[in-house]
């Protein structure tokens, strides 16, 4: 008994010991703003434990050790480090060249450095006083000024350009639009009429106080960095009627079959005929009466559409017919039939023009001078239903 005792004991003081020893060290429970479905990951909690300031700003974010696509390269456009690592699990067979073979291909300077010191808190510690991006400041400076250390474009005394951020309550109260329109497809299988709703641009910059006077138009980035961009015309001005065709749903053969049709077709839209809404730029929240599917990440590739899609209707004339905007044709992948409904060149496929996921809008030109808003990792944005704007004219008329 006596001896069962004192085992006992000495189990308890150990636990109690090491609790001590563990409660010393700094642990930081981290929900990070970077790594959606890689909570557990160590990499951020070391960076959170040695730097607990950072937990929840930019910093706070996978571009801290991680570089997006290799300028010069098939990869140029993957904008997010998000979307580059995820090359190695999910290839894309249209990237032949700067596709990333491991995960440390993925890192920038710092994160680099980060691996090469052993990959913990004591290696963040070791590095501190490095100029891994070579900007001329060491990391534990920039990271003090959350600047980021791996990317020599982002350095202390540069000023963040101003942002606005919207909540879904604050683009609720701007005054709506609907309209049905056609969203044709390049490469997808099917063209899609929808009924969308949501607010125009135009009205969205209004409320937003953004002063337009020398822009040159805006770009819209996706939650995986992605973007498009759209001219002032764009936004300004409506954009022509659509037609409505129903004959490509009668189709009976499957194989020719190509147009997907909303359960109920509003009142008013006739076969053949000009459509009655006229079309804008939106930003739109619901198709055919509901709530746009929220964007996620699917196999590597961008799923959903919201909250926010924005959307772009066609504006290019059809070759040959300057009356119609366009019509529906199929897949560029798809066979020829000969029957009028074959893909055409010239018609405006404007799906693909349509940013899918809308988190961050930049009025252009950029003013000289400032580092722009982090617009590669918008999937805080989405989880919290805002949109940012920045660039031209915001928070002032500065240049």
């Amino acid at each position: 008994m006596r001896r069962n005792a004192v085992i006992l004991t000495f189990m308890i003081v150990a636990i109690a010991f090491s609790w001590m020893i563990f409660a010393a060290v700094p642990q930081t429970e981290v929900k990070s703003r970077a790594y959606v479905g890689h909570e557990n990951d160590r990499d951020v909690r070391n960076f959170a434990r040695q730097y607990p300031k950072t937990v929840g700003t930019r910093l706070d974010d996978c571009q801290t050790c991680h570089h997006s696509g290799i300028a010069g390269t098939d990869t140029e456009r993957v904008f997010s480090p998000c979307g580059y690592c995820h090359l190695i699990q999910y290839p894309n067979p249209r990237f032949k060249t700067g596709v990333p073979k491991t995960y440390a291909d993925t890192l920038n300077p710092y994160g680099t450095a980060y691996k090469q010191s052993g990959r913990s808190v004591e290696a963040l510690a070791a590095i501190a006083k490095l100029d891994s991006d070579g900007d001329e400041f060491p990391n534990s400076e920039e990271i003090a000024e959350v600047r980021y250390p791996g990317d020599a474009a982002s350095k202390p005394g540069q000023p963040l350009a101003p942002v606005l951020t919207l909540s879904w309550d604050d683009i609720r109260k701007i005054k709506g639009q609907t309209q049905f329109m056609l969203m044709n497809a390049t490469t997808e299988p099917n063209d899609d009429y929808a009924l969308y709703s949501g607010i125009r641009v135009r009205d969205l910059l209004e409320a937003a106080k953004v002063n337009l006077e020398g822009a040159a138009g805006i770009t819209v980035f996706a939650p995986d960095g992605y973007s498009t961009d759209y001219t002032l015309a764009d936004i300004t001005g409506p954009f022509p009627r659509g037609y409505f065709y129903a004959a490509p749903g009668k189709i009976s053969d499957k194989d020719k079959a190509f147009v997907k049709y909303p359960e109920s077709i509003p009142s008013g839209v006739i076969d053949g005929k000009e459509i009655p809404d006229v079309p804008w730029l939106l930003l739109a929240f619901e198709r055919d009466g509901k709530p746009l599917d929220v964007s996620r990440y699917e196999k590597g590739r961008l799923a959903g559409e919201g909250p926010y899609r924005l959307v772009l209707p066609q504006r290019d004339l059809m070759a040959g017919d300057p009356s119609k905007p366009g019509r529906p044709d199929r897949s560029v992948k798809s066979k020829t039939f000969g029957d009028g409904w074959d893909f055409h060149k010239d018609i405006d496929h404007n799906a693909g023009s349509c940013v899918r996921g809308a988190t961050v809008i930049r009025v252009n030109p950029m003013p000289k001078g400032f580092e722009e808003y982090d617009w590669k990792n918008g999937w805080p944005l989405v989880n919290g239903r805002q949109i940012v704007i920045f660039g031209k004219g915001v928070g002032g008329n500065y240049d």
